[in-house]
């Protein structure tokens, strides 16, 4: 039996397996390192003159006035605060109305008619919620006035049958 041990297996038929053939052979693992040639590898790879698309580009200088820059802190306090009550005077300046006289100029009296139209029904139309919101008010009122009238008109009719 120990003969057996030390003789080599026999390849099965149905397996294609060279398993047992490299056990015999111990430079096996020194066959499947990799050697890099890196020298070689730079030489081809990282030519001197090529950059792979990355440019360096000079930007000039962002310019800016650095001879109005000469009193930063010499701020007035008396002055600012008169600044700042001149224009608390004033209204918001999105709230300034320009008006186009000079495009009525031209309008003709048809044309300025139609505009005055126009610009009643867009007040009208701003206002509709508010307009609605009064109706129902009013509505409810009469309802109520009714109501009380009905109330008071009721026990007069039962008493006269």
């Amino acid at each position: 039996m120990a003969d057996n041990l030390q003789k080599r297996p026999v390849k099965g038929i149905l397996k294609n397996s060279s398993s047992f053939d490299k056990q015999d052979m111990p430079s096996a693992k020194k066959a499947k390192e990799t050697k890099w040639d890196e020298m070689n590898i730079i030489a081809t790879l990282h030519p001197p003159g090529k950059d792979y698309g990355h440019m360096k580009i000079e930007e000039p200088k962002t310019p800016f006035n650095y001879a109005e820059v000469d009193n930063i802190d010499g701020l007035d306090a008396t002055e600012l605060a008169e600044k700042i009550r001149i224009e608390a005077d004033k209204p918001p300046k999105a709230l300034i109305v320009e008006s186009d006289e000079s495009e009525d100029e031209e309008l003709t009296e048809e044309e300025k008619q139609r505009k005055r139209e126009f610009e009643l029904k867009r007040k009208k139309h701003y206002n509709e919620y508010h307009a609605l919101q009064l109706a129902k008010k009013l509505l409810e009122e009469e309802e109520e006035d009714d109501d009380e009238e009905e109330k008071k008109d009721a026990p007069n009719c039962s008493k006269s049958d």
